[in-house]
Order: structure tokens, then C-alpha cells, then sequence
């Protein structure tokens, strides 16, 4: 029987970027496959964020090149097509405050909808899909036991709460990869492991994902692989038991001491 051929979801090529005279990234290749977990870990300043941000274009690269699903995102005239796709977690939340917690999960796939509903010319109601996107989002909510917050705003729930719901947001678009830029940092340490916790179902469930934490645990539980940036390169690309059992590489054996 023939194995399954992965199918690179995600690809960087000669990657760079810079601020005025900064170079944060210095030539990034990378693949990650359909199915993979990537996490990202290096020191504070190495360039992990941007490299995230420059996956879906939130920042544009100085030069190379971003490929999504085949597709060179540098270069095309489809930008927001292609970002619906890609979920993306900030540190901070981003949820809108002035929107309930429904509203927050609802506003991208129902705008998504009607937008296809009017290119398509399809026979739907307004009405139908808000109900159809409303009964989505309750089950998510559902999901992570959040069901009683639908009506709630953003400024009466916890920060493990708020995570919980942007992580939530993004799945109501069905992405196939999900970006997930340091969603603990700002998170009270008690509220850390119910996020976490909600990232390994996602993992568990075959979600692809490229995640920049300091949450090593979470690295050597979760990852099929881990990248270690430093100094805008990345500087080791292996498994958790390669990076964090045999580092080959020198700054990255003085990085490990520091922080396991």
C-alpha cells in the first residue's frame, strides 16, 4: 500500500527582512508539510515573530519569497483569499471589545460568506448564514466550555478566557494552518495550561500549526518539529528529541541551559 505523500503547506525562500538598517531576518528557507507542528523558540530579539507575521504577509518581506498551498504570496493579487485560511493567535487577543463574544466568532466567516454569497451570485440569505455561522460558533463555544460567555464582552472575562476565544475565532474560518504567536506570554501562569491544552486538542486532531512560545514543555510534548532561530537565522531544525536531548549547536546548548 502506498504511503501518503504530504504536501507542503507553508514554504519560505530566502526569507528576509528589514527595519531601516535592522536586519531582523536573514534569508529564511523553510518547509512546513500539511500535518506538521513547528514550533519556533530562540531568544528574545532572533527574529521569531516576524518570521511569523511574515508567513501571512502581516508584515511584508524585504525580499524572497512566501509560498502557501503552491501559491507565492509576495506576489499575488488574492492576498485575503488565502489569509482566510491561515488562523492566526496573537499574544494580546485582538478581540473586538465593543462586539460580544459571539459577535467576535461570527464577524470574518459570515463577512467571508456574504462576500462569496454576492462573487458567486448564490441564493442564501443574509439571515441564514449569520444562523448557520451562529450555530457554529456556539459549538466551538460549547467546545471549550464557553458556551455561557457567548454574550459576554471581551473586558468581563480572564486572559486564559479571552486566548481560548480568539484560538476559537480563527477555527470558525476553517483554516488549514494555524499561526500562533506567543499565545501565553501575556497569560497569569494559572491561566497558561488551559490554553495549552486547547493547542494539543488542535495538534491531536491533525491541525497544522507553527507556533513561537517559550513553553518548552509544550515544544518537546507537542512539536514534530522545532526550529531555533537566533539572530535572524535559523540555526537548528530538528525533533524535540534532536533539539532538546542532542544539541549539536553551540548557541543553542547556552539557550537550552538557560531556560530548562
Amino acid at each position: 500500500m502506498q504511503e501518503s505523500v504530504k504536501k507542503p503547506l507553508v514554504q519560505t525562500v530566502d526569507l528576509t527582512k528589514s527595519f531601516g538598517e535592522l536586519e531582523v531576518l536573514k534569508g529564511i528557507t523553510v518547509t512546513v508539510d500539511e500535518g506538521e507542528k513547528v514550533v519556533v523558540i530562540g531568544p528574545s530579539g532572533s527574529g521569531k515573530s516576524t518570521f511569523l507575521r511574515c508567513l501571512n504577509l502581516l508584515e511584508t518581506p524585504t525580499s524572497g519569497s512566501v509560498f502557501f498551498e503552491g501559491n507565492e504570496l509576495t506576489h499575488t493579487s488574492d492576498l485575503e483569499e488565502h489569509r482566510k485560511k491561515m488562523g492566526m493567535v496573537f499574544q494580546h487577543f485582538n478581540l473586538f471589545p465593543h462586539l460580544t463574544v459571539l459577535k467576535n466568532i461570527t464577524l470574518a466567516p459570515v463577512t467571508a460568506r456574504l462576500q462569496e454569497r454576492k462573487k458567486k451570485k448564490l441564493k442564501i440569505s443574509r439571515r441564514q448564514i449569520v444562523a448557520e455561522e451562529t450555530a457554529r460558533a456556539k459549538k466551538l463555544l460549547a467546545r471549550i466550555g464557553l458556551e455561557d460567555k457567548a454574550l459576554a464582552y471581551p473586558a468581563t472575562l480572564s486572559g486564559g478566557q479571552k486566548q481560548r476565544i480568539a484560538i476559537v475565532r480563527s477555527l470558525a474560518m476553517n483554516p488549514k494552518v494555524m499561526l500562533f504567536d506567543e499565545p501565553t506570554s501575556a497569560l497569569d501562569p494559572e491561566m497558561v495550561g488551559e490554553v495549552l491544552s486547547l493547542m494539543k486538542e488542535l495538534a491531536d486532531e491533525g491541525m497544522t500549526m507553527i507556533v513561537v512560545t517559550h513553553e518548552m514543555r509544550f515544544a518537546r510534548e507537542v512539536a514534530t518539529r522545532v526550529l531555533f532561530m537566533d539572530e535572524g537565522k535559523i540555526a537548528a531544525d530538528g525533533t524535540p528529541q534532536e533539539i532538546f536531548d542532542r544539541p549539536k549547536d553551540e548557541r543553542l546548548q547556552s539557550f537550552l541551559s538557560k531556560v530548562l
